[in-house]
């Protein structure tokens, strides 16, 4: 129900963001990372809590339809009844919003607790409406899986606006944010989209509205292309400044593990039939995500050279 391995990718991106991009440029300038060990691992621990929360009333309300796409997957009311469901999530919630309001008050900056509380209300909405809504609760989830790079960085930088001025390399900090920010919305928005081709079939019967349902099977998969498309468009502009800088390590490694299966899936996307199809798909798409994530740590080896 909690979903192990997307709560491990979090944690996994959120770790490596801050020890391989953010620390060797402060480092650089001659910097402590300005937030602690404890209370990185309080922000890490709430985005935890607050995404396994989301998980679990995404499965409460969504039993109908697990039941149609997913039955030998049904969580809520098989293994564990829907009181149970509904009390961790509140209870993880709870948790989640506690530690990122003491997060607030340590940094000085008070929107971090309003995101903090924002985010639990966006991702019932999301399980409630959004979900069955056109297109709305694919960008939702896009947004969201943005948010965990840039919180990452949000909190170090006023966390050091208490403690020191701003480091000399802030725009290049700001540059791998954007860049890793882009990466997991435009990732997941198009693996959003392949997920509601292969739920078609329950969505259909549920009443949703979602993207295959509205345009058809074969408009989403423009959809899907179109948004690939982008990223390639994206990489190769990021090819082109890692080539100016001498970077062809980090350019090969994003070349062979990124681009190169990333084109394999979008010609596997233009000639997708079935649920099977998309759901290999979407298996690939996590790969290339977790290769993303894992080349923070290339990155890391390259950033002050």
């Amino acid at each position: 129900m909690f979903r192990w391995y997307n709560l491990i990718m979090l944690a996994l991106t959120q770790y490596l963001f801050r020890y391989c991009i953010i620390k060797p440029i402060f480092s650089h300038n001659g910097l402590d990372l300005p937030l602690s060990s404890l209370h990185f691992f309080l922000l890490v621990l709430a985005t935890i809590l607050v995404s396994a929360a989301g998980y679990a009333i995404n499965d409460y309300f969504d039993i109908r339809i697990d039941r149609i796409n997913r039955p030998n997957r049904v969580i809520v009311g098989r293994l564990i009844s829907r009181r149970t469901t509904i009390l961790t999530h509140w209870t993880l919630n709870t948790m989640g919003v506690l530690i990122g309001v003491y997060l607030s008050w340590q940094v000085r900056y008070w929107p971090l607790a309003l995101i903090f509380m924002a985010v639990p209300f966006v991702l019932w909405l999301y399980s409630v409406r959004l979900k069955k809504s056109f297109l709305t609760g694919n960008i939702t989830v896009a947004l969201l899986s943005g948010l965990v790079v840039a919180l990452v960085w949000l909190v170090e930088y006023r966390a050091a606006l208490t403690q020191f001025a701003a480091p000399v390399d802030i725009l290049r900090i700001n540059f791998f944010a954007y860049f890793y920010t882009f990466f997991a919305f435009i990732m997941t928005l198009a693996r959003e989209i392949a997920k509601d081709m292969e739920d078609y079939v329950g969505d259909v019967k549920t009443g949703c509205r979602s993207l295959p349902i509205v345009l058809g099977l074969e408009k989403t998969r423009k959809v899907i292309m179109a948004i690939m498309f982008l990223m390639l468009f994206v990489m190769l502009l990021y090819f082109y400044k890692l080539g100016v800088a001498g970077r062809y390590t980090i350019l090969s490694y994003f070349l062979f593990f990124v681009v190169v299966p990333f084109s394999v899936v979008l010609l596997h996307v233009s000639k997708a039939l079935g649920q099977f199809d998309f759901k290999v798909i979407q298996t690939v798409m996590k790969l290339i995500m977790l290769a993303g994530v894992l080349s923070m740590i290339l990155q890391y080896f390259f950033i002050n050279y």
